[in-house]
């Protein structure tokens, strides 16, 4: 299986190299050390864009955004049927905050109740299964406004110890795609 998302017509690349100020292809590759008719395939589907591609096009447009796009469209976004949906942040607040409410209330309960013998009987599956569901809508709805602060360049400050950790191990979570950013976050610590 190939390393790479097939795509057709990554809108999200062109629109990120337009505000990025790159009006052509021509200008875009001066600071992207692609052709212009390299960024023109991937911009159009004609050429997978790897994982790599992707880092390199985040950081040339300076929009972490296309990371989180790219991952919700490669193989491993696919078959975990990871959503990205552009919202404003007023409606993604108002929907994370319902969300939470939910979870807080009613899942976590359920969780601790069926978690208690550490195993998922088969009377259990589907209660467990209804709050995984749950669960993925808070994940999808929490990626909302992440894509929001990505698309408009607010990033987080790391703490302090998180920084260290980082030069350590020559890190850095924003060069890795969210879909593999877990396992650099685990080897970080």
């Amino acid at each position: 299986m190939s390393a790479t998302a097939t795509k057709t017509a990554p809108t999200y690349l062109r629109e990120a190299r337009i505000a990025a100020g790159y009006a052509s292809r021509d200008t875009a590759s001066i600071e992207v050390p692609y052709s212009p008719e390299t960024i023109g395939r991937h911009e159009r589907g004609d050429v997978p864009v790897a994982p790599e591609d992707a880092m390199v096009y985040a950081r040339s447009y300076g929009r972490s955004d296309i990371l989180i796009r790219y991952c919700a469209d490669c193989p491993v976004g696919r078959a975990t049927g990871k959503q990205v949906t552009d919202r404003d942040l007023p409606f993604a607040t108002l929907r994370l905050t319902q969300r939470l409410r939910k979870a807080a209330k009613d899942i976590a309960a359920t969780l601790e109740e069926i978690a208690d013998d550490g195993i998922v009987d088969e009377g259990e599956r589907p209660v467990f299964n209804t709050a995984l569901a749950s669960l993925e809508e808070l994940g999808e709805t929490i990626t909302d406004i992440v894509l929001f602060a990505a698309a408009h360049g607010i990033e987080k400050a790391r703490p302090a110890n998180a920084e260290a950790s980082l030069q350590t191990h020559q890190y850095s979570i924003t060069d890795v795609p969210p879909c593999q950013s877990r396992n650099i976050r685990e080897e970080a610590r």
